[in-house]
């Protein structure tokens, strides 16, 4: 995506007004894919076969009437089947184009390969009209972008979904099968789904967090396609953009195939890709230059810094400049012993860019990027596949400038490897043969790490980052968990230099897990838009927020923003984060993050929303531990603070240890708390009680009743057992859990949290 024009300014006539927007939805341009009733049962049980079969087998979509069938390199025959039709395949035979189908239609295929069955499902590409209308249009089905679609298409809203290649999940499903996570524990949300999926796919022992890229975009695509509302347009590229006061309405498509275009007319806009070309043709105010260092930013500017001691090096003079770090390309290979799988010589190959890259069982594949099925990820730096200093005018670049970039990435990581077969006798190595069947066994997508930086109404920056337990996001859509980390912008040519090159760093002596407020992903200057991959943050603090599941979960928080908003006739920017937290919380979304609350949790959510609005603080929450009196007092005084002000630093819980308060008294606690505030909880006189324990006319009763009145009841909040043959118990004397006492909070606390003038 390339400079993308602003085709329509205010008063232009070119504009797509907003009546023919609303005749576009009335003419019924929400389209749905239509599918054979063997996809509807595969849907039904959840069950959709992947693009992908073990035994080498791929379907790709090529044309709304086209798929093409990849068998694997070498076989002695092969039978498909679909709808009842067989086929039968030449011994060798490597692709077979399937025509005449339907467009925006998932095929089923039966495929039996030298006797080894397998089923692979694709879907068509949709037919390209004049013009159309969705509630939501995402540009890029990045890892962001194909979080978006799907989340705010689970919640009910068309999708079309655009992408410039044929694949989705971006770099997850181009290259970077290594997540950049540090715990297991701290997946959520829809990385989380993700992960169990690929976890899945490979079966026992496998913990999803390395995957084939294979694997990433069958399991990317068949998430997309289990959702009717998406419109999954593949090939395209978004050549200009439509505008009206200061509101974007919608994007013009360009087929890269066809070169016919479209008008594409959303209610809201999430710019999903890495260039933010949409939201800069839009009007959104960005910036790409690092930062200049400063107290707030201590690693900012140019920088030589050693990553094993922690030391800033001299020379780092801390100037901000017009750097970026280096792209690549991120080859899969994987070792075919006996057999020599040696490439040709890539163009502007020169050896002396690779004589001080270490030997192949000291690379970093061998040691930390290997893959499923023998496969490696190569990502070896410096004196690999980067290139620093080429990329400079990337950002802003047409298209053919950044076609040209492209190459010489590509030829620089082909040099590489090229390095490796030849210069270090590793002949073996080669390209893995079922990977990318579409284009020779390379990746579709650059690495661009970083481009564009656009400016939101909140920024991280690396004191935030640093910081994290001290400065607290109330506004948290996500968590973080990787250190922040820059590839060199210049090139190292010195090997004893004792760092990376200028600009490279890996701080992970600085980076905390960490929490992200929603403004990062809300422009500051354009409305109707949210823009969930060039997120606003400088060079430092990006450094993790481009991490891929970080970026999976602000798709998640992009699209569920756009779905409430569209829900409640707001821009992006007016809807209130407290009612976005409490939907990513029904998808296991975490805001933040305890050792010992995980999405199996029992009161998650409670225990989730209240500690992002400082109930509760710490790396541990003790969920089965019991509430002291010390504690319970500190809790309500923030309960009327957060009620009358708004969320604040966290509650000064007294340090462990303390009498357990019995539920009575806790239930007292909760309604005094809540009488400040609201004259509705003021207890009654009760002359009869919802419990068999607790008789009518005594205080008890009153504080239970009261409770009761506000739908918080023992089954709601209080563990088991909560009922007896003669009705339901309130167990006045038992000490309450910590999660329980979280709960039952939550519950009294929700509705003026939700609030929607707050």
């Amino acid at each position: 995506m390339t400079h993308v024009p602003l085709l329509v300014e205010k008063g232009k006539k070119r504009f797509v007004s907003n009546l023919h927007v609303l005749s576009l939805f009335a003419a019924a341009a929400f389209l749905l894919p239509s599918s054979t009733s063997a996809v509807e049962d595969f849907m039904a049980n959840q069950s959709i076969p992947l693009s992908i079969a073990p035994n080498g087998v791929e379907a790709v979509a090529v044309s709304p009437t086209a798929i093409d069938i990849y068998l694997p390199t070498s076989h002695n025959g092969a039978i498909i089947e679909r709808d009842g039709v067989c086929i039968s395949v030449a011994p060798g035979t490597r692709k077979i184009s399937d025509t005449g189908l339907s467009p925006a239609t998932v095929y089923l295929y039966s495929i039996i390969v030298e006797g080894d069955p397998a089923t692979v499902a694709e879907q068509t590409f949709p037919a390209l009209s004049e013009t159309g209308a969705y509630d939501v249009v995402v540009v890029g089905a990045t890892a962001s972008g194909t979080a978006a679609a799907v989340s705010v298409a689970r919640l009910g809203v068309s999708v079309a979904l655009i992408e410039e290649t044929n694949r989705a999940g971006g770099m997850a499903s181009n290259g970077l099968g290594v997540t950049d996570m540090r715990q297991k524990g701290r997946s959520n949300g829809f990385f989380e789904e993700f992960r169990a999926r690929v976890a899945r796919y490979y079966g026992r022992g496998e913990n999803g967090l390395r995957y084939e890229p294979r694997v990433a975009n069958a399991i990317m695509k068949s998430m997309i396609y289990a959702e009717p509302r998406i419109i999954f347009f593949r090939r395209m590229r978004t050549s200009g953009v439509y505008v009206r006061d200061g509101r974007i309405q919608g994007v013009r498509l360009k087929s890269l195939d066809s070169l016919d275009e479209s008008d594409v007319i959303g209610r809201l806009v999430i710019d999903a890709t890495v260039e933010a070309d949409v939201a800069a043709a839009a009007g959104v105010k960005f910036r790409i230059p690092r930062e200049v260092r400063t107290p707030e930013e201590p690693h900012a500017g140019v920088i030589y810094y050693d990553n094993n001691t922690d030391e800033i090096l001299p020379g780092s003079t801390g100037e901000a400049d017009h750097r970026i770090q280096s792209y690549a390309y991120l080859l899969t290979v994987k070792d075919y012993p006996g057999e020599d799988r040696s490439i040709p010589e890539p163009a502007e190959y020169d050896v002396k860019n690779y004589i001080y890259s270490p030997s192949w069982e000291e690379s970093w594949a061998f040691n930390h990027g290997r893959l499923p099925n023998g496969k490696y990820e190569l990502n070896q730096h410096p004196w690999g596949g980067d290139l620093p200093g080429i990329n400079y005018d990337y950002p802003q670049a047409d298209a053919a400038l950044r076609q040209e970039i492209a190459e010489r990435y590509l030829w620089r990581a082909l040099g590489y490897l090229y390095y490796l077969q030849t210069t270090l006798g590793m002949k073996s190595l080669g390209l893995a043969d079922d990977e990318y069947p579409d284009t020779g066994g390379l990746p579709h997508s650059l690495y661009v790490r970083e481009a564009r930086r656009m400016i939101g109404i909140s920024e991280m920056n690396e004191s935030d980052v640093i910081y994290a337990r001290e400065r607290r996001f109330h506004d948290s859509i996500a968590i973080g968990d990787y250190p922040m980390d820059s590839h060199a912008t210049q090139e190292l040519r010195d090997p004893t230099a004792g760092h990376r090159g200028e600009g490279e760093w890996w701080l992970v002596r600085h980076t905390p897990w960490y929490r992200v407020p929603i403004g990062v992903i809300i422009p500051r200057d354009v409305d109707g838009l949210i823009v969930s991959t060039a997120v606003s943050a400088t060079h430092v603090a990006y450094g993790t927020l481009r991490m891929e599941p970080v970026r999976m979960s602000l798709g998640q928080a992009a699209g569920t923003i756009a779905a409430l908003a569209l829900r409640y006739s707001m821009e992006p920017r007016e809807v209130p984060a407290a009612i976005v937290q409490d939907r990513l919380l029904l998808q296991k979304a975490y805001l933040t993050w305890f050792a010992d609350v995980h999405k199996s949790t029992r009161h998650f959510r409670a225990i989730q929303f209240l500690a992002v609005r400082g109930f509760f603080d710490g790396e541990e929450f003790r969920p089965e531990e019991y509430l002291t009196r010390e504690e319970a007092g500190g809790l309500m005084e923030h309960l009327v603070q957060d009620e009358k002000s708004g969320p604040s630093a966290p509650a000064a819980l007294p340090p462990d240890g303390g009498t357990p308060i019995g539920r009575v008294e806790f239930a007292r606690l909760l309604v005094a708390a809540k009488s400040q505030i609201d004259p509705d909880w003021i207890p009654r006189s009760v002359e009869s009680s919802h419990y068999a324990d607790l008789s009518p006319g005594t205080q008890a009763a009153a504080y239970a009743e009261t409770l009761y009145r506000h739908r918080i009841d023992t089954r709601g909040w209080a563990g088991p057992p909560s009922r007896s043959a003669d009705g339901l118990l309130f167990h006045p004397d038992s000490p309450i859990t910590r999660a329980d006492a979280a709960q039952a909070i939550w519950l009294a606390h929700r509705a003026a949290a939700l609030r929607l003038n707050r």
